[in-house]
């Protein structure tokens, strides 16, 4: 099961369903969507980061020309264009 304790508040978060995430402390346990919102259970703060990171799983890496830190950036150009 793909889960992870955050590291600051010892929480963990583990794969309940696609695009749920149980997040589970010593006295608490709620069910919690990918942007962190709450669904069932018991109501405790959630990083809706971790949350995501754990209910969406790995993507494919983009092209770093269609990241969005990088869309505004002038392309470099060719050297043909230089010359």
């Amino acid at each position: 099961m793909r889960g992870m304790r955050h590291p600051l508040t010892g929480a963990l978060y583990e794969l309940e369903a696609p695009g749920r995430v149980r997040v589970s402390t010593d006295t608490k346990r709620g069910v919690f969507d990918a942007d962190g919102r709450w669904v069932s259970g018991d109501r405790l703060p959630v990083c809706p980061n971790l949350a995501g990171w754990i209910a969406r799983g790995p993507s494919e890496p983009t092209e770093l020309s269609q990241h969005r830190r990088f869309r505004n950036i002038a392309q470099p150009r060719t050297i043909e264009e230089i010359a």
